[in-house]
């Protein structure tokens, strides 16, 4: 009931118009998947049923018209169904995430930027070419991608040209995300920032006090971060008050004694949301094969990353690229999506035997 309220109250909403909406997509629908889904959205809005449309469903329902309603429930129906069904959706991953920079400025205590046969290996450090990332990004938006995240394994605000790899995105996906440490952000990025179609930014932060913070985030300066983000605000609400950009402050509990009720407090001052998860052990390499996950993993029917030199992974716990799925130097994003050796790894997993690839072999995922 709770979720109704909030999804009514926070948006002028008008049934029958957006009944009406649902049934002009669904007139021009031609997939068989997307009918039988928009179906159900529609039965589900003239049945006031909204039980289930998250959270995260709902903040984008409450920012964006209702044009844009359809499409967005189509994929994270896609999203949150298909690969715990292992369904794939035909062409192209459903979600993408591309990696403008491999290194990172911080050096915390749970990243794998404290490996330094990773961080300290050239192989494995660089800044993805700008006619790369156009082409990455044009071959997304034409497949029908409809989410990329700017992230994996370095601090993509690091890029000197990531203010015109934002506006390249703009217009092309539904969601258009960044996850950034927030040491970066000065007032040239916050307006860049703005002045884009971000729809998220996330801000990686693990404490509220300053002994932790740079205990945990080494290199890092408590104040100067938070004057960044108290900045980031100011500008957003002052300079872009129409903005549909979400602010979450997202942190690992890495002590084990930090209140996350206090975490919540302190930082929901400053950001639309506040999220604390468990510490996981990083460094899968080096775990035994009894700490294996059991099932599929999700990831293989979800999502590709994209690392700064076109080399295309199915998951950055495997931060080394020992799953190497191709490049997109000689490739496209379809080719390897649809690939031999993507084929092979969901076969395996699909198949219990997971154990015949390392280091899925020893991977706690799923």
């Amino acid at each position: 009931m709770t979720r109704r309220i909030t999804f009514l109250t926070n948006k002028n909403f008008d049934k029958n118009k957006i009944i009406q909406k649902i049934e002009e997509y669904l007139g021009n629908i031609l997939d068989d998947n997307d009918q039988k889904i928009t179906k159900n959205i529609l039965q589900d809005f003239k049945n006031d049923d909204f039980s289930l449309i998250d959270s995260h469903e709902i903040q984008f329902l409450n920012l964006h018209d209702y044009d844009s309603w359809v499409p967005y429930l189509i994929f994270r129906h896609k999203f949150i169904h298909f690969p715990k069904e292992q369904k794939l959706n035909p062409n192209y991953p459903l979600y993408l995430l591309v990696e403008p920079v491999s290194a990172c400025n911080l050096r915390c205590t749970m990243c794998m930027q404290v490996d330094e046969s990773f961080s300290k290996n050239q192989k494995f450090m660089g800044m993805m070419d700008i006619k790369l990332f156009k082409k990455v990004i044009d071959e997304a938006a034409a497949g029908g991608i409809k989410a990329i995240t700017f992230a994996s394994r370095g601090e993509p605000t690091l890029h000197p040209n990531i203010g015109e790899m934002l506006e390249y995105c703009s217009g092309k996906f539904l969601e258009l995300k960044m996850n950034t440490n927030a040491t970066k952000l000065s007032e040239k990025l916050s307006h860049q920032i703005l002045k884009s179609e971000l729809t998220d930014i996330v801000f990686s932060i693990d404490s509220y006090t300053k002994e932790n913070y740079e205990k945990i985030r080494v290199g890092g300066n408590f104040e100067q971060v938070l004057e960044n983000i108290k900045n980031f605000l100011k500008i957003k609400n002052e300079q872009y008050p129409n903005s549909k950009l979400s602010t979450r402050v997202s942190g690992v509990k890495v002590d084990k004694n930090m209140d996350p009720n206090k975490f919540k407090k302190f930082w929901e001052q400053y950001v639309d949301n506040v999220g604390l998860v468990e510490l996981v052990n990083w460094d899968t390499y080096n775990n035994t094969t009894a700490m294996a996950g059991h099932g599929p993993c999700n990831y293989l029917w979800e999502r590709m990353y994209v690392w700064f030199d076109g080399t295309c992974n199915p998951c950055d716990t495997d931060y080394k690229s020992e799953l190497v799925l191709g490049s997109l130097k000689e490739k496209t994003i379809q080719e390897i999506w649809n690939g031999e050796e993507y084929k092979k790894l969901r076969e395996l997993h699909t198949n219990k035997k997971r154990s015949s690839f390392y280091p899925c072999d020893r991977c706690p995922e799923w």
